[in-house]
């Protein structure tokens, strides 16, 4: 029952409040030379209002929200009536026709532009607004919604140039009023946050309104020619706009002259709803489809502008009031439809009874309400510099514009991030070809080799997207390699496999990195740019002095093959040894040669363990299947690497295919047999197992020097 009347009254409260603003944002188009057609201007206001409620209630991702005509759109739609009588020299009926025309068609425009915002997805560039911003977007929305409150209550606009007549005593006794209500609102919602609290509050503030017009000892009729009760509305016929005379009327060259405006009412109204809808998400905590959102608003403009309808999309302030009056799902849409309809039907003068105060006080309540969330509460869970955006946005809002204070916001934080994300290090990591291998499977006396002179091959990999902010620390941590006095480098390998693309600032940079290594008599060696196809990365393939590689692997393999070509091993093979080993051991029982053709397979994945290979002569090539099913080569295996051993004496099953490459010779050695060498002779088996534990060993160390260069 509780849930039941709370329901009734916020539909009724909804329903009042969307009809007073339907006729407030008519009154702003149809002033003037128009004051005589206001009666129409607020019937096709209100019949487009009630299309747009009906309408969201059914196609948005949150049927709780509320669209409804907007003040930014009715406010430009006037400045383009105004350019019609000043510009064109329409009057009567033709100025009239035209700007319910001009009206239309902003409707349908936006209607058109929102279909195919949400369509593409468009609307998604949303989620990268940042909170900051958002946050700053909510307090300016509560501070206007605050000093609109005062707008209303007083029948002045908050302007500087109207501050005397805001502090004259007959304003004073409109606003002051209006603002302690909306403070005790604020107060009571939080101090006893339960479902009838809200209403409860609402109900009281009504009859202390009707009891300081009473104390004040005006009666209803002098009570509304005060200010303090709403009207009083001239008679007319609200219906009489929608008629095919209004479009036959129009003067189209006139309309179509004010394209730049429809334009700029798209615009404005495409930022509109996409900041509204996100405000929403994150004031009521609901998830949004905001490309839904915007299809739906897109939806019912375009179905609003075939009754003249002013554009529209989410209203923040009444949205949130909703939730807070219980009304969830399409019943807020529908009772702000119904509020609008109501009137078309019964006429405005049902209004009339009703006080101002009352409206004033709850717009002044969402936006106190919204003041507090945003730059109280939330403070605390803000840096001071996040918080410094929140605070500057609303300041700018009421200096200059809404839509100036969003783009100041946007710059602050894109800027704030610029500055953050020049300190992150591009140099995902930084080692050397002694530690940094390629994935060549080489046997130990050549892998020794490698550890001893590898470091001539310095290795830089890189990440992120490289911009003018952080083109710098990537030159200083080349130079930082460069004058290195350990050991000059002979290479200097940079990979750009993770990097997701460079500005032209960054291009320039690696020019002149490319002149430190000339200058240095050392090699530029780039890798992982073919693969990305894009032409920031084309561009520095095709203009940098420097040998060029697909991948990492690729590059260091080339280096490898040079340093080992040039720097002989002074140490024995494993596979040498061990060969030696069970030959002057007379062991040719544990032993075998196998040869193999190209594509043969030598271990499958998932077999047992039970043999140890060494590869004598050609090439094998280690395969894993990728998510995709299809196979990946991970390594290649040159001749005197050993093969198998890890699987072994960890007793677990392969982990990967290992083929002929091309025709091939292995030793095979019957690991189950080994417990029978170590009974007839343990010399022989020790030797063995001694020679592969240091070939282990060494493999593990090198891969901890390895993570430790990586930052692991």
């Amino acid at each position: 029952m509780v849930t039941l009347l709370r329901n009734a009254f916020g539909a009724v409260f909804i329903a009042a409040v969307s009809a007073v603003f339907a006729i407030s944002f008519a009154a702003i188009i149809y002033s003037g030379d128009l004051t005589p057609y206001l009666d129409r201007g607020i019937g096709l206001t209100l019949m487009g209002c009630v299309v747009l409620g009906v309408c969201g209630a059914f196609t948005l991702s949150y049927r709780g929200s509320i669209l409804q005509a907007q003040d930014v759109p009715a406010i430009l739609l006037a400045g383009a009536a105004g350019s019609l009588v000043a510009k064109n020299e329409l009057s009567g009926e033709v100025l009239f026709a035209s700007t319910a025309s001009l009206t239309a068609l902003a409707s349908l425009s936006m209607g058109l532009a929102a279909m195919l915002f949400g369509h593409f997805k468009f609307a998604n560039l949303a989620r990268f607004i940042p909170y900051p911003v958002l946050a700053g977007f909510l307090a300016a929305t509560g501070l206007l919604l605050f000093l609109g409150a005062i707008g209303v209550a007083t029948g002045l606009s908050p302007e500087i140039k109207h501050l005397s007549a805001l502090a004259s005593p007959d304003a004073l006794q409109k606003w002051v009023p209006v603002s302690i209500a909306a403070i005790g609102i604020v107060l009571a919602t939080r101090l006893f946050p339960g479902s009838l609290t809200l209403p409860l509050a609402l109900l009281v503030t009504a009859l202390g309104f009707y009891a300081y017009i009473g104390v004040l000892g005006l009666s209803m009729d002098a009570a509304r020619s005060a200010g303090f009760l709403l009207g009083p509305f001239q008679d007319g016929g609200l219906l009489g706009g929608l008629a095919p005379k209004t479009l036959q009327g129009a003067d189209w060259g006139a309309v179509f002259a004010q394209a730049p405006v429809i334009v700029t009412i798209v615009a404005v109204s495409m930022i509109g709803t996409t900041l509204n809808a996100t405000g929403l998400e994150l004031s009521l905590g609901q998830d949004m489809d905001i490309n839904r959102e915007t299809k739906g608003v897109g939806i019912a403009n375009a179905l609003g502008a075939f009754v003249g309808g002013i554009p529209g999309y989410h209203l923040l302030g009444e949205t949130i009031l909703a939730r807070r009056l219980g009304l969830i799902g399409p019943l807020a849409g529908i009772s702000a439809a119904m509020g609008c309809a109501a009137v078309l039907v019964l006429g405005v003068h049902i209004l009339e009874v009703l006080p101002v105060g009352l409206f004033a006080s709850v717009i002044a309540f969402l936006g106190v309400d919204l003041l507090y969330t945003w730059l109280w509460e939330e403070r605390r869970k803000l840096t001071l510099r996040d918080y410094g955006i929140v605070a500057i946005i609303p300041v700018i809002a009421i200096t200059f514009s809404f839509l100036a204070a969003i783009a100041a916001g946007l710059i602050m934080a894109f800027g704030f991030f610029v500055i953050a994300y020049a300190k992150l290090d591009v140099i995902r990591s930084q080692s050397s070809g002694a530690v940094r291998r390629s994935f060549v499977e080489r046997p130990d006396d050549q892998l020794a080799v490698l550890s001893k002179v590898g470091g001539q091959a310095q290795i830089i990999e890189l990440s992120g997207y490289l911009f003018f902010g952080s083109a710098n620390v990537l030159r200083k941590g080349v130079q930082a390699l460069l004058l290195n006095g350990t050991q000059s480098p002979r290479w200097l390998v940079v990979d750009f496999k993770h990097v997701s693309g460079i500005d032209i600032s960054t291009w320039h940079t690696l020019q002149r990195v490319a002149r430190d290594c000339a200058e240095g008599d050392v090699t530029l060696v780039l890798s992982g740019i073919n693969d990305t196809g894009r032409t920031d990365m084309d561009l520095v393939q095709r203009t940098m002095q420097c040998e060029r590689f697909g991948t990492l692997d690729q590059a260091l393999e080339h280096i490898e093959d040079i340093l080992l070509s040039t720097n002989p091993s002074d140490e024995g093979e494993v596979s040498g040894l061990v060969a030696e080993m069970f030959l002057q051991g007379s062991m040719n029982a544990y032993v075998e040669t196998i040869k193999l053709r190209a594509g043969e397979t030598v271990i499958e994945r998932g077999s047992a363990s039970d043999d140890i290979f060494i590869l004598q002569s050609g090439q094998l090539v280690v395969s894993v299947p990728q998510e995709n099913g299809a196979p990946a080569i991970v390594a290649l295996i040159r001749p005197g690497s050993v093969i198998g051993e890890m699987a072994y004496y960890t007793g677990r099953a392969r982990s990967a295919d290992i083929i002929a490459d091309r025709t091939s010779e292995l030793t095979r050695i019957d690991a189950r047999r080994l417990e029978g060498l170590e009974r007839q002779n343990p010399a022989v088996a020790a030797a063995f197992h001694k020679l592969i534990a240091r070939h282990m060993a060494r493999r593990l160390n090198h891969t901890t020097l390895l993570l430790r260069d990586l930052g692991f």
